[in-house]
């Protein structure tokens, strides 16, 4: 079971068929409103909700949902916003003067948009600033040093080829 908004809700029917997997299981006897402070996807449509109210067990006391209340005034007040430091996209911003040539954003926090399909056959190759996105969590920011310093290693020993680093 987990809670939202002074909700109960068994979950367990609805695990297996969880988008993200068994990260649900991250609420797993407690409230929900702590995860989806990251995971804020949930609030770009009201498709979890719909997938909630059938599965309502029960109501919270007042007092254990002033708890979670409390508890969330307090991350809100005390912890970064996961979500600051996001990167500005160029060519999401709706175009008012002309809309048919923006993304189409479904959600900016985590960041969901995509391009319409008029515009994806406008050039033989792609704009950079035209190429879906899609996050489930924040951008990480990262300093100088970790960019100027990553390197990134696939491992295709599997296909008998080693370890290709870039």
């Amino acid at each position: 079971w987990m809670t939202y908004a002074g909700s109960v809700y068994d979950v367990t029917s609805f695990v297996s068929n969880h988008p993200g997997g068994d990260r649900l299981l991250l609420a797993a006897g407690g409230p929900i409103e702590p995860h989806w402070h990251l995971y804020r996807q949930h609030f770009a449509s009201d498709l979890p909700m719909r997938l909630l109210e059938p599965l309502a067990i029960g109501t919270l006391r007042e007092i254990d949902q002033d708890a979670v209340d409390a508890r969330m005034e307090e991350i809100m007040e005390t912890q970064n916003d996961p979500y600051e430091f996001e990167p500005e996209r160029e060519g999401v911003v709706t175009d008012k003067d002309h809309p048919e040539d923006s993304m189409r954003v479904h959600s900016d926090q985590p960041m969901n948009a995509e391009v319409p399909e008029h515009l994806l056959t406008r050039n033989y190759l792609t704009p950079t600033h035209l190429y879906y996105i899609r996050h489930h969590h924040p951008v990480p920011y990262l300093s100088q040093n970790e960019i100027d310093n990553y390197r990134l290693e696939i491992d295709l020993s599997a296909y008998g080829r080693g370890k290709v680093r870039l």
